[in-house]
């Protein structure tokens, strides 16, 4: 049996057909797209203030942008926090990676190589505040709290029914 080339003769011209070409292989940073750095964790507590503290295991962190994005397969949770809203990233020991904001806390554990996934993170902060800096756009931790006024008690006339229930 021969092996015949894909080919096609028109009026006695010998025309190679072509093939379709095929996709090149992907690397591993073209697959998605902006994100700078992921890690494989055990698990994560994640806090938010005046929350119940989430805890969730066998979970990817991805820094995509200008987010990181946290997601737990068990229970099934996902987390997305903006960049220049992170304060601090500090590893304690050789188990655990603390992330704060103003508003939120994250502690991760199981990181392999804590030191290098620190300062990488540190740098992309960073990096991110500069574009934020230059926009004019106020940072979380510049902002000062609105302080909410003291709930006054609605102002009742003498004369209404619900005066009485004020006297005691």
């Amino acid at each position: 049996m021969e092996i015949v080339p894909l080919s096609y003769t028109h009026d006695g011209f010998h025309l190679p057909l072509l093939k379709r070409p095929r996709p090149l292989p992907e690397e591993e940073s073209e697959k998605q797209h902006g994100v700078y750095a992921e890690w494989k964790i055990r698990g994560f507590i994640h806090r938010d203030s005046g929350k119940v503290p989430r805890v969730s295991v066998k979970c990817t962190i991805r820094v995509r942008y200008a987010t990181l994005e946290v997601e737990g397969r068990f229970p099934a949770f996902k987390l997305k926090i903006p960049l220049v809203s992170i304060g601090f990233v500090e590893s304690s020991g050789l188990d655990f990676l603390d992330i704060r904001g103003r508003t939120f806390r994250l502690l991760l554990c199981g990181i392999d190589d804590i030191q290098t996934a620190r300062d990488t993170l540190r740098y992309l902060i960073v990096r991110q505040r500069v574009p934020h800096a230059i926009l004019g756009k106020e940072f979380d931790w510049k902002v000062e709290e609105v302080k909410e006024k003291q709930k006054k008690a609605p102002k009742i006339s003498k004369w209404s029914p619900l005066n009485c229930l004020l006297a005691f």
